[in-house]
């Protein structure tokens, strides 16, 4: 639990960790008042039914001890309450940021098929059982600590008998706690993975529509319904464990009760208190034993937490790409050279899988090359290299004649423009997706590069122009109008390389056409790296790089020279593509 708590600390800024030493210091005071008030019980009826001063005070002194308890109680408590949700939401504020900075920093192979479910848990009610931990668990535990601390001291003053007889409860209390705890772990362990299943299926299922709905699957998904029967046996299995622990947990603390209880008795019974102070001192030992309790599910339900906690942990750990010298970070970026240079790349997603293998190639400024070859090959990798997304097995990636691991992130990004196949635009206006680009760039450059891009038709024919809104994802675009989007972005933009990967592979001719005046307008004031299927869009490129299916490059020139070369790729592919061009469908 202490290291629980160590590690909930660690998000929290300065002020919120100040704030969670007041918290602790707070909850101490309570602790103490409330267990001082309940102990003056005892004095006070002694005092009440012998009409003499007991433990040094008499029954008048002992009510307003009792009075100025509940209102010291109420003031600290009413302030303990204010200063654990300040640290709650400064938690939760943090939290999210640090989450939100950590992905921004992950490269792109951390996310996995189950990253978006397990965040999108984590960031919504997950966290918030973390945050509960500061706003309604930790004060009242420590203060249930100490008051259950200060009426045994209280106790052992009044009955030696009755402080021993409390203390041997608390080990009989916390082993229900402790059985408990375990079935409780027990039945987090069973129920975890398949709640975390049916969160990425539930994901899936609402952002896969389009694909279920072509293959007749949407009324029925089997991985998702396969994946709620597990969740719901799972839970079913750990409503058990956990069933059994809480009747440990009670049995144990009822027969604290009633020892406590005949322990009493028998001293009523031999005359060492009388009838009342037996009454008063029951009340009290009940009231210590359900603090106890009360402690043992507090601690429980810590561990609850713990699954989320550990989420949390796995994310917030998970390895960044490695940052960047602080080496020429201060350079004029518009000095640098808008070259690009691949040395000897060796690159794999998955280990002993190379997906390139000793790639080499230089881009000089202001020069346009195409990268083509079969599907698989490697072309996109190459763009997400250069725009390091990954870091290479080996080798080096250089932009502007710099290392892309010596380049500060942000001002890596700031020299290239990137146009991909997958185009995601946010729920927002047709402008502001466009301005995502340059947001402070002038109208008349946005509409330039709407009239480059053909954003301009797009434009013209909605209802509200610029400020119609696109929907999550751009979904009120079609997809060869999201890509014309994503291209006015780059050209918004204005960076000193642009990458294109299939930046004409959803577009109509006419659009086709218009992207590719849009390259030759760009080639004037930027590098250009082009990866393409149509190999007519790039037969005006300055150079032309091969790559075979095991990703590596297999020749290297221009239209011209590798379409001469009758016995090379290049041709091949030429000339399948001339015979499919008289494919018809019959």
């Amino acid at each position: 639990m202490f290291e629980l708590i160590s590690r909930l600390r660690e998000p929290l800024s300065s002020e919120g960790r100040t704030g969670f030493s007041h918290v602790m210091y707070l909850s101490c005071i309570v602790g103490l008042v409330r267990g001082f008030s309940l102990i003056s019980f005892i004095p006070a009826a002694i005092a009440l039914t012998s009409g003499q001063p007991a433990w040094g005070m008499g029954l008048r002194g002992w009510l307003i001890a009792l009075a100025v308890c509940a209102v010291a109680s109420f003031i600290l408590e009413y302030f303990l309450a204010i200063r654990s949700y300040v640290v709650a939401f400064d938690f939760l504020t943090n939290m999210h940021r640090a989450i939100g900075d950590k992905i921004a920093s992950l490269p792109l192979g951390a996310f996995r098929a189950d990253t978006a479910g397990k965040t999108s848990r984590l960031v919504s009610r997950e966290l918030m059982m973390l945050g509960e931990i500061f706003a309604h668990m930790y004060s009242p535990l420590i203060a249930a600590i100490v008051t259950s601390l200060t009426m045994l001291v209280g106790i052992s003053v009044f009955s030696p008998v009755l402080g021993v007889v409390c203390l041997a409860s608390v080990p009989i209390v916390a082993g229900g706690v402790w059985v408990a705890r375990r079935c409780l772990l027990s039945g987090s362990a069973l129920k975890e993975p398949p709640a975390r299943e049916v969160s990425h299926r539930i994901v899936e299922y609402a952002t896969k529509q389009g694909a279920l709905r072509a293959c007749g699957r949407s009324a029925s998904y089997e991985p998702l319904r396969r994946a709620e029967e597990l969740y719901g046996a799972a839970a079913r299995r750990s409503l058990i464990r956990e069933t059994l622990g809480q009747i440990v947990n009670g049995m144990a603390a009822q027969l604290v009760v009633v020892s406590l209880i005949c322990a009493i008795g028998l001293l009523a019974v031999g005359g060492s208190v009388s009838p009342v102070e037996a009454v008063v001192a029951i009340g009290l030992l009940l009231r210590f034993t359900q603090i106890l309790v009360d402690i043992g599910l507090l601690a429980s339900a810590f561990e609850t937490r713990r699954p989320v906690l550990d989420l949390g942990h796995e994310i917030l750990s998970a390895p960044e790409l490695p940052t960047a010298s602080d080496d020429g970070q201060n350079d004029d970026l518009a000095a640098l050279s808008a070259s690009v240079a691949l040395e000897d790349v060796v690159f794999s997603y998955e280990a002993d899988q190379p997906v390139l293998r000793g790639v080499s190639f230089r881009v000089e400024p202001g020069t346009m090359t195409a990268i083509v070859g079969p599907s698989g090959c490697g072309k996109t990798t190459i763009a997400r290299l250069i725009a390091r997304f990954y870091d290479v097995d080996s080798g080096v990636v250089s932009v502007g004649n710099r290392d892309v691991r010596n380049w500060d992130t942000g001002k890596l990004m700031s020299q290239l423009s990137l146009v991909f196949q997958d185009v995601y635009l946010f729920d927002d206006t047709l402008e502001a997706n466009v301005r995502v680009g340059r947001s402070d760039a002038s109208s008349a450059e946005l509409d330039e590069a709407a009239r480059l891009s053909g954003v301009d038709e797009i434009v013209a024919r909605l209802p509200l122009g610029w400020k119609t809104r696109v929907g999550e994802g751009g979904r009120a675009l079609s997809g060869g109008e999201r890509q014309r989007v994503s291209i006015a972005r780059a050209l918004l933009k204005a960076a000193p390389i642009v990458l294109f990967d299939e930046a004409t592979s959803a577009l109509d001719p006419e659009n086709e056409h218009r992207v590719t005046a849009a390259m030759d307008a760009l080639r004037r004031s930027a590098t250009l790296i082009v990866i393409a299927h149509k190999l007519d869009t790039i037969t005006a490129a300055d150079q032309i790089v091969v790559l075979d299916e095991n990703g590596r490059v297999t020749q290297i020139g221009t239209h011209a020279q590798l379409f001469a070369d009758t016995g090379g790729q290049y041709r091949g592919f030429w000339e399948a593509r001339s015979r499919a061009a008289g494919w018809r469908l019959v």
